[in-house]
C-alpha cells in the first residue's frame, strides 16, 4: 500500500521514550506499521498489533517477535529499539519501535538491480536469514516486502517475524487460514506450506530465497517450468540457474538443508564457472607464430658516408643501429678483417662507427666493413628467430600447465560434497 498521511499525529509512550507518528507505512494480517520520529527527531517506525485482529495466537507470536528482535544484534535483521502497550486513544494494543528504513527489496528491484550487484545484495539477505536460523527461528514469510532497505548505507534487514516459528508447534497452512489470519505469502510459499500436515522447516525459507534470487535477476518469480532464466539476463552468471533450481526442489529434503549449504553452492559454482571460463580462454588463445619484425634483421644498413681525420676513420650508415645489431655484428661466426681491426674494435654511436686507422688502411677497412653489414643482419635475424621460437615454446608450455591445473581444479570442485 502507498504511504498514507494521518489526519493528526499520534503519540506513543513507553517507560523511557515518547514517539510521534504521522504516516501509515503499511498494513498486514496482524497489524499496522506507522512512520514518525522519536524525541530527538530521529526517524523511526512503529509496528502495532491491530486490536480488531488480535487473537491469542497472534498476541503470542507478537510477543515472540518482540523478544527475538530485542535481543538481535545482527545488522541484517531488524532490531527492536523500544516497546510498550498503547492504552485507549486511537490505537490500543502492544507495539514495538524500530529504525525507519527507506524502503524494501521490492522498491530496490523496481529501481533496477544491475546483475553485477545482485550477489552482494543476496549475500546480505542470506546472512540475515542464517542468523535467524542459527537461533532456531524459521521466518516462513520471506518476500521482498519483508526485506527492508536502507538507502544511504545499502544495508538490507529481514523484518516481520510475525509468522515465524519460534517453537516446535505446527501452524495452520496458508490454504487453511482465513483472509483475516494469513500466515504466509502465497506467491513465495514453499510447497509444504500449502499442504496440510507438512512440517515447515528452514528449507521453506530457502525455497522463498530461491524465488527471490531468480526474481532479482529476471524480474519474474519462477513458478512451474520454462521460467525465465538468469542465463538470459546475465550469461556470465549462468551458474546461478543451477543453484536456483536446487533451492526450488519440490521436496524439501532435496533442497540445500541450510543457508551455509546455499553459500557453499554459490562459492563452488562460481569457482567452477571461473575455471570453465579460464579453460575456454586458454583453448581460444592464439599463440603468434615465431616471426621477426626487426627492420635491421630484414634489411641490412648501408654505408652512405666516410670521413678520416687525424687518424680517426668515421663510417656513416643510412640509419641508427641497435644494441642487438651491434651484438650480432660482434658475434658473427666467420668474417674477414683487417689485422687488429675486428668488429669488436669499432665504437658505435647511433648511425656512425669509428676506429683508428692509418692512411693505408682506410680503403681496406671500408671494403671489409661493408661485407660485415649483411652478415650482421643475418646473424641478428637468426638470434631473434631462435628467441621467438623459445618464447613460443615457453608460452605453449605455460598454457599447457595452466590448462592442466584448471582441469584438475574443476575435477576437484565437481567431486566435492558438502
Amino acid at each position: 500500500m502507498a504511504i498514507q498521511r494521518l489526519k493528526k499525529p499520534i503519540s506513543f509512550e513507553t517507560t523511557f521514550g515518547t514517539y510521534v507518528v504521522k504516516e501509515l507505512l503499511g498494513e498486514g494480517g496482524a497489524g499496522r506499521v506507522y512512520g514518525g520520529v522519536d524525541v530527538d527527531g530521529a526517524a523511526i517506525a512503529i509496528k502495532v498489533l491491530a486490536p480488531d485482529r488480535v487473537t491469542a495466537d497472534k498476541r503470542s507470536r507478537f510477543k515472540n517477535e518482540i523478544a527475538f528482535l530485542s535481543r538481535n544484534k545482527h545488522r541484517n535483521i531488524v532490531s527492536v529499539l523500544d516497546h510498550g502497550i498503547a492504552r485507549g486513544g486511537e490505537i490500543d494494543g502492544p507495539f514495538y519501535v524500530m529504525h525507519r528504513y527507506h524502503g524494501n527489496l521490492r522498491d530496490l528491484m523496481r529501481e533496477g538491480l544491475r546483475p553485477e550487484f545482485v550477489l552482494s545484495v543476496f549475500s546480505q539477505i542470506l546472512d540475515g536469514v542464517e542468523a535467524a536460523h542459527l537461533q532456531g527461528v524459521v521466518h516462513r514469510d520471506i518476500k521482498p516486502e519483508n526485506i527492508l532497505w536502507q538507502r544511504d548505507s545499502n544495508i538490507l534487514a529481514i523484518a516481520d517475524f510475525g509468522t515465524a516459528r519460534f517453537t516446535d508447534d505446527l501452524v495452520a497452512t496458508l490454504v487453511e487460514t482465513s483472509p483475516a489470519q494469513r500466515l504466509a505469502n502465497f506467491q513465495y510459499a514453499a510447497p509444504e506450506q500449502r499442504t496440510h500436515g507438512k512440517q515447515v522447516q528452514a528449507t521453506a525459507d530457502i525455497y522463498a530465497l530461491g524465488l527471490i534470487l531468480n526474481e532479482m535477476f529476471t524480474g519474474t518469480v519462477p513458478h512451474g517450468t520454462e521460467y525465465r532464466l538468469i542465463t538470459q539476463v546475465a550469461p556470465e552468471l549462468a551458474f546461478m540457474d543451477e543453484i536456483v533450481a536446487r533451492m526450488l526442489r519440490q521436496a524439501a529434503e532435496e533442497r540445500p538443508s541450510s543457508i551455509a549449504d546455499v553459500k557453499g553452492l554459490v562459492q563452488r559454482y562460481k569457482a567452477e564457472a571461473v575455471s570453465r571460463q579460464r579453460l575456454s580462454e586458454i583453448g581460444g588463445t592464439v599463440i603468434k607464430a615465431a616471426e621477426v619484425d626487426e627492420p635491421l634483421a630484414q634489411v641490412p644498413p648501408r654505408l652512405i658516408g666516410v670521413d678520416w681525420k687525424a687518424g680517426m676513420l668515421t663510417l656513416t650508415l643510412d640509419r641508427p643501429v641497435t644494441r642487438e645489431w651491434i651484438n650480432a655484428l660482434q658475434q658473427m661466426g666467420s668474417y674477414s678483417s683487417v689485422l687488429g681491426k675486428p668488429p669488436q674494435a669499432f665504437a658505435f654511436t647511433r648511425d656512425q662507427a669509428s676506429i683508428r686507422a692509418a692512411e693505408h688502411e682506410v680503403q681496406i677497412i671500408i671494403d671489409t666493413f661493408k661485407t660485415w653489414l649483411p652478415a650482421a643482419s643475418q646473424t641478428l635475424k637468426s638470434f631473434l628467430e631462435r628467441e621467438a621460437q623459445q618464447q613460443e615454446a615457453a608460452r605453449k608450455e605455460q598454457l599447457r600447465r595452466e590448462r592442466e591445473a584448471e582441469e584438475q581444479r574443476l575435477r576437484v570442485l565437481r567431486n566435492i560434497k558438502i
